[in-house]
């Protein structure tokens, strides 16, 4: 009896890690996401420029954590984006930009033990504007950063019997940038993106 009482714990033990490993909450997701801008990104200066806020495409990670079977949290991380800004009127470049735009999302997933997981989120971003440069020699260009709401829908595709998966999204995120040249204000910078991501996803 001993001996079966032993061998039972033993395979008890043994067993726990793998579940444990099997069930993990966290995920990682390694992708690239293109930002687009809404158009007529504002007028600036008292209307001295009109600006548009080019698109650009950037590596786009992020880290999830699943509280429930419905309930994800997710952290997007990117490396630095950096959009140039036009005046429509002159049709020339008048300004650059760079940001860093981490978002906190909580996402619900309508079929979380399928292969195909479509979801929709709603989360927070803050975004870190800097290196800001202006043609105008000798003048210095500065932008606030931003703190906004954010918002998804997509879906992930996840491999039979694999911890790998593809997703896809399309969020929007508030992002609004008040703008000062040589200290005085010149109005605010709408960017308010639509982002396209496309992903890797690892299930640990």
């Amino acid at each position: 009896m001993r001996t079966l009482a032993l061998s039972l714990t033993l395979a008890s033990l043994a067993v726990l890690p793998l579940t444990a490993s099997a069930e993990s909450p966290w995920s990682v997701k390694a992708g690239f996401s293109q930002i687009n801008p809404k158009s007529n990104n504002g007028s600036l200066a008292g209307g001295a420029f009109e600006a548009d806020v080019s698109s650009e495409v950037g590596f786009t990670p992020a880290i999830e954590y699943k509280f429930a079977p419905n309930i994800v949290g997710e952290v997007l991380l990117a490396i630095p984006f950096k959009h140039d800004v036009k005046d429509t009127k002159s049709d020339t470049k008048i300004a650059s930009f760079k940001h860093l735009p981490p978002t906190f999302t909580a996402k619900y997933l309508f079929t979380p033990d399928a292969a195909f997981s479509p979801y929709v989120g709603l989360g927070l971003n803050y975004t870190l504007v800097y290196d800001e440069k202006i043609v105008l020699a000798g003048a210095k260009l500065r932008g606030k950063d931003s703190f906004g709401l954010a918002a998804t829908v997509g879906f992930e595709y996840r491999m039979p019997n694999s911890p790998w998966g593809v997703a896809a999204d399309l969020r929007y995120i508030n992002i609004e940038s008040d703008l000062t040249l040589n200290g005085a204000d010149i109005g605010t910078l709408t960017v308010d993106p639509m982002v396209l991501g496309l992903s890797a996803v690892y299930h640990y």
